[in-house]
């Protein structure tokens, strides 16, 4: 696959009463839309009737991010699921997005996670993203909600692989790759001990935003270096989520422990000591420009 080509073909699937949404059944036909060589995102517009259910199949390699809107008239009345190559419905994290996040990933204004106003909903919908376990197929479907009355959903479906820094059909690290990841990882470990809030910054690209997922509540947020900075600086929210714990509840560093090295998992994935690649904590790197960055931290956080 050249550094994202997109193949996707639209299918539309009439479900029988009282099956459920996620069991695929009758006839299929439709038709396959290649976008452009190069291209990152598409939009596709459409309706969908009771319980019928709309299924674009995206092809897409393993690392890379998806991320998925849908907008909705009446607003919230039609979703969207993903499913992986093996048919697993992959989990997805609302998506959090700030200027001037939200223009670099191609969406048109910021989502809004918790947001109940219908006008909103109707003009923004909600946005979603998951990091794709593994290379294939994956079939997102769109459906209105299980149990909805009958009736009809305009919708519109944003679909985004945002490219990689560096596209790379490897999975595997060279030698001097994985021993710089290794000691960017030890460095990040070293900052919790003391706590060094400015060597924890220098571990982030000052171009592009990381994610600051928390798995407790399916949430996401793309936050850019600035941001991090001035948090750090004035001991804001994510300081007392990572590097310290400023009340009884638990935070990032209690993970560190004395100071033991994380076992890699994936490509460059780290997770606690006696952890495995499940593990809801963990820190995923990539390169830019020569060197590490950190990419997303996960931490499951009330």
């Amino acid at each position: 696959m050249s550094k994202i080509a997109l193949l996707v073909a639209v299918w539309v699937i009439l479900i029988a009463p009282g099956v459920c949404a996620a069991q695929h059944g009758g006839k299929a036909e439709g038709q396959r839309v290649r976008l452009k060589p190069g291209a990152t995102s598409a939009v596709f517009n459409g309706e969908v009737r009771d319980s019928l259910e709309i299924d674009y199949e995206l092809e897409a390699l393993a690392g890379r991010e998806l991320i998925v809107r849908v907008v909705s008239n009446p607003p919230g009345s039609a979703y969207v699921k993903v499913r992986g190559p093996n048919a697993t419905v992959l989990s997805m994290s609302c998506l959090a997005t700030r200027q001037p996040e939200s223009k670099a990933l191609g969406l048109p204004t910021p989502s809004h996670c918790f947001e109940s106003n219908p006008q909103v909903l109707r003009r923004e919908g909600m946005t979603w993203s998951a990091t794709l376990p593994e290379s294939g197929n994956y079939m997102l479907s769109v459906a209105r909600p299980e149990g909805a009355r009958r009736g009809v959903s305009t919708y519109s479906l944003l679909i985004i692989v945002p490219a990689p820094e560096q596209p790379s059909t490897s999975q595997t690290l060279s030698a001097s790759d994985a021993a710089s990841l290794e000691a960017a990882m030890r460095k990040f470990i070293a900052a919790f001990r003391k706590p060094d809030a400015a060597a924890f910054l220098s571990l982030f690209s000052r171009s592009r935003f990381f994610y600051a997922n928390n798995p407790m509540n399916e949430m996401r947020v793309a936050v850019n270096y600035s941001e991090l900075e001035q948090d750090l600086r004035r001991k804001g929210g994510l300081y007392c989520s990572y590097l310290k714990r400023c009340d009884e509840l638990d935070a990032f560093v209690d993970n560190i422990g004395d100071g033991q090295m994380w076992p890699r998992t994936g490509t460059a994935t780290f997770v606690p000591p006696g952890s495995d690649a499940s593990s809801l904590t963990f820190v995923k790197w990539r390169k830019e420009n020569g060197r590490w960055v950190i990419a997303e931290i996960a931490y499951p956080q009330a």
